[in-house]
């Protein structure tokens, strides 16, 4: 008996020896397709400490005795958790699968919480795929864009925009890529939503702070939206049915050998329908198509070559507007197309170090149709923009901490600003603008440097010499005067070669700095210059908006950005808060004279100005991310204001004054609520609440031969008034809960639930009529409010997955 009960107590004693020791673990996070380490992964023990892995996919902690699970998180992964029991010293190898081969449907992304908050990367969001599928948006369509616009920064300019305002800057200010080629039209149906086909889209990455080195040519923002690969290896086939459109996307191996696979995407919407149900909108018509193809070859597991290939189309005439620039017609046909493709090709040298090549090109032809009454012919206005890029990028991970990337970018302009053919009216006569052609040379190299354990730096720099091709005229105007038809002192005609240049450096800086385990400051700089602009007159460009490359007269747009904040993670990352500040200057700033008209305009620069702008603001964002209950605010105090000096009347607005942007919007707020009953409903609130933008009002009136025409003698005078809406989905995955090769979703929406009648634009016309009503009035002016969504509109839509 007593040996039995020492070699009991032995083992107990041991046994406590072993909780009280620690071993020393290693634990290796790879890419589980190329086996490459995958850096900055956030791990977590269940019950435990958290931490993130090193540049070179390693993190190195200190465990008792006994099983332990690790849960990890990283930008574009999933895993499963990883148990283990720890009993001596171990390596242990964590293998994370591309998110990409698992997409279902539009996903925005960039850093997750932990690694947001250790990176020196500032102005990077993210929306989770589950988060925006069942995002309430207008008409039940999922849409990247009206997902970003749930972010502190990011608004639109209204219920119809063309496009998104980050941080108060200008729609052309931001830079939106898909695979790298530009889209400069980003939205279908009167700005409704993006035109990126949904079930083709991989991630979305959107930079708003100190954007990478790798980018440039746009001052507030960059979108930059890839399509997912083709990962399967059998035949996948997803879509959609509803009121506005619907879509299908298959998904198979090409070869037998399955190293090449396609995924082919497309959707339509034709919704003549839907605006007969409105008697003022009768005889208004709205179509589109969008469509993406992308190819993908794996020679070998160092070799991968990826085709993408993207096409969208628009159409719709608005018989509101019967008179366009003295052009009478029927109604406005807005007719334009976008065709881009892009060519990759990934070579991995070794574990350290890859080189990527990318051939993008991109068409986009917009056009406006006048139908001519009584006449079987339709008057056209075109325009073009052709772009075509070459970039080469090294990534190498040294050792030390650092993570280098390096490369050039070279592109090529080719813009037809705008022609007009009378097909057969004789009131009319043709005329083509002259091309302008640019060539954008450009250099960058970044550093993403771990100092130390709580330090890290992101050093990066771009270099860029824009020159401006001939042919063409070059018009020269006095020093220090304005820029009129008058004042044109010399015009010469330039052969083939370089007209005119500019050049500079962006740098490109970001520091992290972990105070707390949970707690990070942060502070970036970064200069940006923008050599195309889009110039219009209104709220929101149209898409067949002129474009203009920067040339001896129109100089450059240049803007610094200055960020800091703060980050913390509470009870283990269950809920997020952040605060960030910033403050943007902005030199040679575009804007128009008033009464400005750009149509078929040969001189284009007499009817513009630049001055100087300045935004700032604060962000706050606080997030609920674990249960069954998750939830979201977003606040931002955000400021936008513009000067323009000049030294006359015409070339100074609002007296040299500062005055407000037309993205001014001080104040908004969005709050989000999502909640699970079970494994297949999910139901989703998301209120917006903002100050509106500014407008112009008029300062009184003056009589013109017996008409009472508006006086407007300051601009953005006046606001809107507040703007706020209330939206609800509720989305029913797999009713049966029966796991089958066929899946189907059920997605009911309520866009604007309590029916806000949201004002969209107040117009100034002379009173016509006067009721009779008692009332003395003598301003013979009258206030029109447009509303284009006043009540709530349902909306239900069927997704479908077959493998």
């Amino acid at each position: 008996m007593r040996p039995l009960l020492f070699n009991a107590f032995l083992l107990l004693f041991s046994g406590m020896l072993s909780a009280q020791q620690t071993y020393e673990v290693r634990i290796f996070t790879r890419d589980a397709e190329t086996k490459k380490p995958v850096p900055f992964v956030s791990l977590q023990i269940e019950n435990g400490p958290g931490g993130t892995s090193d540049i070179e996919g390693i993190w190195r902690i200190e465990l008792p005795y006994g099983p332990i699970t690790i849960n990890s998180s990283a930008l574009g992964y999933e895993s499963d958790p990883l148990r283990e029991t720890i009993s001596a010293n171990r390596q242990l190898l964590l293998e994370l699968r591309p998110t990409a081969a698992t997409l279902e449907t539009v996903t925005v992304t960039t850093d997750d919480a932990s690694e947001r908050q250790l990176r020196p990367l500032m102005g990077v969001e993210r929306l989770t795929l589950k988060e925006l599928a069942v995002l309430p948006v207008a008409l039940g369509e999922v849409d990247v864009f009206r997902g970003l616009q749930t972010i502190s920064g990011v608004n639109s300019a209204g219920e119809v925009s063309n496009g998104i305002s980050v941080r108060g800057g200008t729609i052309d200010q931001n830079l939106v890529l898909l695979d790298g080629a530009p889209i400069f039209t980003p939205t279908h149906l009167f700005g409704l939503f993006s035109v990126f086909t949904p079930d083709a889209v991989g991630g979305v990455d959107l930079y708003r702070g100190n954007i990478p080195a790798r980018f440039g040519g746009r001052l507030s923002s960059v979108v930059d939206v890839q399509t997912r690969n083709p990962t399967s290896d059998n035949l996948k086939l997803s879509g959609g049915l509803g009121l506005i459109s619907s879509r299908v996307t298959v998904e198979t191996p090409v070869t037998k050998d399955k190293r090449l696979k396609v995924l082919a995407a497309g959707r339509a919407g034709f919704n003549d329908f839907i605006f007969g149900l409105v008697e003022r909108l009768k005889n208004t018509q709205s179509n589109f198509v969008d469509g993406t193809v992308k190819l993908r070859y794996t020679a070998n597991e160092n070799n991968i070559v990826t085709l993408s290939g993207f096409y969208s189309k628009d159409f719709y005439a608005i018989d509101l507007l019967n008179n366009f620039a003295g052009i009478a017609a029927t109604s406005n046909q807005y007719d334009y197309h976008t065709l881009n493709g892009t060519l990759d090709w990934l070579k991995v040298i070794n574990d350290k170090l890859s080189l990527s090549s990318r051939l993008v090109s991109s068409d986009h032809q917009p056009n406006i149709l006048f139908p001519q009454e009584e006449e079987d012919r339709k008057i056209r206005y075109g325009s073009r923009i052709q772009y075509r890029s070459l970039q080469n990028s090294l990534d190498y991970r040294l050792g030390g901490g650092h993570q280098f990337t390096g490369g050039f970018q070279l592109i090529h302009y080719k813009l037809n600003p705008g022609f007009l053919e009378p097909n057969g009216s004789e009131s009319l006569l043709a005329q083509q603008l002259d091309q302008e052609q640019a060539l954008e040379s450009s250099l960058f190299l970044a550093d993403e440097w771990t100092v130390t354990d709580k330090l890290r730096l992101s050093l990066g720099v771009r270099y860029t010499k824009f020159d401006q091709l001939g042919p063409g005229s070059v018009r020269t105007y006095p020093a220090g005067e304005e820029l009129a038809e008058g004042t044109l002192e010399d015009v010469t005609q330039a052969g083939s070669g370089v007209m005119n240049s500019y050049d500079g450096l962006e740098p490109r800086l970001g520091l992290s700095y972990q105070l707390l385990p949970s707690t990070n400051v942060k502070a970036s700089f970064a200069m940006t210059r923008q050599y195309l602009q889009n110039i219009y007159n209104a709220t929101t460009p149209l898409p067949t908006s002129r474009w203009k490359v920067s040339d001896n007269n129109i100089r450059p747009q240049r803007a610094q950005i200055v960020s800091a904040g703060i980050y913390q993670l509470i009870n283990g990352g269950a809920y997020e808060f952040s605060l960030e500040g910033y403050y943007r200057k902005i030199d040679d700033l575009l804007e128009y004279k008033p009464g400005a008209d750009f149509f078929l305009t040969p001189r284009v620069e007499t009817d513009v100005l630049q001055g100087e702008g300045r935004a700032y603001g604060i962000e706050l964002s606080m997030k609920e991310t674990k249960g069954l209950v998750t939830s979201q605010v977003n606040y931002s105090y955000a400021r936008v204001q513009n000067r323009v000096q000049g030294s006359t009347f015409n070339t100074r607005i609002n007296r040299g004054e500062w005055y407000n942007g037309y993205f001014d919007q001080p104040h908004t707020l969005s709050a989000s609520i999502s909640a699970k009953d079970g494994p297949a409903n999910t139901f989703n609130l998301n209120f917006t609440l903002q100050t509106n933008r500014p407008y112009t009002a008029p300062n009184g009136y003056v009589i013109s031969n017996d008409l009472s025409v508006p006086l407007f003698l300051e601009r953005n005078n006046d606001r809107l008034p507040v703007y706020h809406r209330l939206d609800f989905s509720w989305r029913i995955h797999n009713p049966k809960l029966k796991k089958r090769r066929w899946t189907g979703d059920w997605i009911f929406t309520v866009y604007n639930l309590y029916g806000r009648k949201n004002i969209f634009n107040t117009y100034y016309v002379p009173v016509t009529t006067r009721p009779s009503t008692g009332v003395v009035n003598t301003n013979p002016l009258q206030s029109f409010e447009l509303t284009i969504f006043g009540a709530p509109i349902a909306s239900l839509t069927y997704s479908f997955n077959f493998e």
